[in-house]
């Protein structure tokens, strides 16, 4: 199974080399599978705040065989925790890339379009545009119900080995990342903070609610898209409106015996001291420069014994060449040599990666079998 060497970490035991566990950019899974280009304005593999199912189930089996044939471990992603509604309805238009949410207080529209170069989608219209959105919005949260969904989840992780459960971020990084974007949640922060704050308070308890299904289902490790960075709100902003509710979310998860081991891949060098005030089991995608600003001894020395996933800068996979790829990550490997709770990773191998710089990495990485333990 792919997460074997992860797993014999997990449980204190020396696995046959270092793990390396990429996330994998949807175009780069499709051109190293062989999967077909998706139709219509919206890639299937667009996984926000409205998941199709099937979709995302023959997505996630791609992105596994996808690992597996570039020589890489792999950190599954399953939805233990399904999603239904009473009196909010979806409408979606995938040749257009269009959702359109009916709530009892109003209307959200979002557009979504896939482009073919970089092999992603991007949102041209998010859920929420401003104040005038935030009635329909809670309204869409409030009326969520949520519901075991187990067997699917079992299925998958019996399937990969070891999985990671899909569980929301904080309010605050939600609404910077997926359903509002960054300018004008920042600028709603200023402008309208007693709204704001009401309504990520709404959010969090929903949250929460998600989180206690998800803690009771199956899986090991529970893992927010948190997407943490520097360059998005400052350590002020994080501390004020997001560590306390992941210490909420991280006592839930631990209640229930679960790692919880948050997704943040953006700029952490000036975010340290906050995230020590967190109760984190790891974080993952870590990125150092030049793309990101993480020191990986810095960071082992503040946030102590936790799990550090990361090390690599994903861009040099398009722009370096494979000397320049294989000195990049050799650097990692003698500064983190013997560490225990370290396991090379990164954000997406891009679709435009060389083939000869990922062969690099994973014939470096075949090589931690010998004395990187030691």
């Amino acid at each position: 199974m792919l997460s074997q060497r992860v797993e014999a970490l997990l449980a204190g035991r020396t696995p046959d080399r270092l793990p390396w566990l990429p996330e994998l950019n949807a175009g780069f899974i499709r051109k190293t599978t062989g999967a077909p280009e998706p139709r219509g304005a919206a890639s299937p593999e667009a996984v926000g705040d409205l998941p199709e199912e099937a979709d995302e189930a023959n997505y996630l089996e791609r992105e596994a065989r996808c690992a597996g044939i570039i020589g890489a471990d792999h950190l599954h992603r399953v939805h233990s925790v399904r999603v239904a509604r009473r009196r909010v309805t979806v409408e979606r238009d995938p040749a257009a890339g269009l959702t359109l949410i009916h709530t009892p207080a109003g209307d959200l529209t979002q557009r979504q379009q896939w482009d073919p170069l970089s092999g992603t989608v991007f949102t041209r219209a998010h859920l929420v545009k401003g104040p005038e959105s935030f009635p329909a919005y809670r309204a869409m949260v409030e009326d969520e119900i949520y519901e075991p969904n187990y067997e699917s989840a079992e299925r998958d992780i019996a399937r990969s080995g070891l999985a990671t459960v899909d569980v929301p971020a904080t309010p605050l990084m939600h609404l910077l990342m997926w359903v509002m974007d960054a300018q004008p949640t920042l600028m709603a922060m200023m402008d309208y903070p007693e709204q704001m704050t009401e309504l990520m308070a709404v959010v969090h308890e929903r949250n929460k609610d998600f989180y206690r299904v998800a803690a009771a289902g199956p899986g090991r490790i529970l893992r927010p898209m948190e997407d943490t960075s520097f360059m998005l709100t400052g350590p002020r902003m994080y501390a004020d409106h997001c560590v306390a509710y992941l210490n909420e979310y991280a006592e839930i998860a631990h209640a229930a015996g679960k790692l919880f081991l948050p997704h943040m891949c953006g700029h952490l060098g000036g975010m340290t001291d906050v995230l020590a005030e967190i109760d984190l089991d790891g974080i993952e995608a870590i990125t150092p420069p030049p793309l990101g600003s993480a020191d990986l001894l810095e960071m082992r020395r503040r946030l102590g014994e936790i799990w550090l996933i990361g090390g690599v800068d994903p861009s040099l996979y398009a722009t370096a060449t494979p000397p320049q790829m294989a000195e990049h990550v050799r650097k990692t490997l003698e500064l983190m040599r013997g560490d225990r709770k370290f396991i090379l990773g990164h954000e997406e191998i891009p679709v435009t990666a060389r083939v000869d710089n990922v062969r690099a990495v994973a014939d470096l990485v075949a090589r931690t079998a010998d004395g990187f333990y030691d």
